[in-house]
């Protein structure tokens, strides 16, 4: 019950996070609602194949994709939500941000119930956190923000928030607590690194500019 609570929720801010970017690339609303899709979905997608798990969630849930539909025509064409879009597209990092904290848990506690180890576990919750995003930048022609050195911590950030979770869960067996403190930790690492630019050192081969 847990998860499904998270993944709602993680599906809900990450098309958000699909649109706006998309109204940044001048999109219609077709575009708006497939780069929706791809971002809200992708991750976890990605973690059911991994994870060898049928019927995908968003097709076991079909309400998400009705839900992501309505979003996404409120947002394309009622003026009260596009002047709501004008004030997020100021916030995109922080939309994006708590997607990744919401999804990075939701593919760790998916993978736990699994019973992969706890390695791998984490690993996927990465994946889960950071694959929509992978995807919704293929789709626009670019270099994927986690393979950026100048991207900030991002898959760093959401690795940090599942081993916060995983270490919490193994010494108190708190999963909830572990959730919201990974999940927060997760957000505000993110943050904290775009807008204070904290980054992992370059790699030999890039000269900082």
């Amino acid at each position: 019950m847990l998860v499904s609570y998270i993944e709602a929720a993680a599906v809900v801010v990450s098309a958000l996070s699909g649109m706006i970017n998309a109204a940044e690339k001048k999109m219609d609303i077709v575009g708006a609602y497939s780069l929706a899709l791809i971002v809200a979905f992708g991750g976890g997608t990605l973690r059911d194949v991994l994870l060898n798990r049928r019927p995908f969630f968003w097709v076991e849930h079909e309400e998400y994709l009705i839900v992501v539909l309505v979003i996404t025509i409120a947002f394309v064409y009622i003026p009260l939500f596009h002047r709501l879009a004008k004030k997020m597209h100021r916030r995109t990092n922080t939309v994006e941000a708590i997607g990744l904290g919401l999804f990075s848990m939701a593919g760790l506690v998916a993978a736990l119930n699994a019973g992969l180890p706890i390695f791998p576990a984490s690993l996927m919750g990465v994946i889960t956190g950071v694959a929509g995003g992978v995807f919704r930048d293929i789709v626009n022609n670019e270099m994927p923000v986690i393979f950026r050195p100048s991207g900030g911590l991002y898959a760093v950030a959401s690795f940090a928030g599942c081993w916060l979770f995983l270490a919490i869960w193994m010494l108190f067996k708190a999963a909830f607590i572990g959730f919201v403190l990974g999940a927060t930790f997760i957000v505000v690492l993110r943050l904290v690194s775009i807008y204070l630019g904290i980054r992992l050192p370059n790699p030999l081969w890039v000269e900082d500019k």
